[in-house]
């Protein structure tokens, strides 16, 4: 073996040494970790928390849209049954002659006419 070959093994034997020793100098501060893994997790259970709260009102507010629209249907079936009712009289009206209008007509105002004096 050469003077290099030597000089070269011992520069890296002191150079792996030096490497050790300083990578035991390297301190986690594995408490500082922990602590905010708890923190995250606190807020990670506090934002579950809000979510179940979200969900079930959510739940509740479907329901109500439910209802709603069941009330809504309601509504447009009765409008639909007063319109063809007042398409059936006016239907029926077209088909008065004109003595059944006139009579139709002065016993409908008529009576509204007693009603006000």
């Amino acid at each position: 073996m050469s003077i290099e070959q030597r000089i070269l093994i011992y520069v890296l034997i002191i150079l792996m040494g030096y490497n050790l020793f300083d990578t035991n100098g390297i301190s986690t501060d594995i408490k500082a970790y922990e602590a905010k893994i708890e923190n995250l997790q606190v807020k990670i259970d506090s934002v579950k928390q809000l979510n179940i709260q979200l969900d079930e009102r959510m739940t509740g507010l479907h329901s109500q849209i439910e209802n709603i629209d069941s009330d809504i249907s309601n509504v447009q079936r009765n409008i639909k049954q007063i319109k063809r009712k007042t398409d059936e009289k006016a239907n029926t009206i077209d088909t008065y002659s004109f003595t059944e209008l006139e009579e139709f007509f002065s016993a409908r105002y008529y009576k509204r006419l007693d009603s006000i004096n």
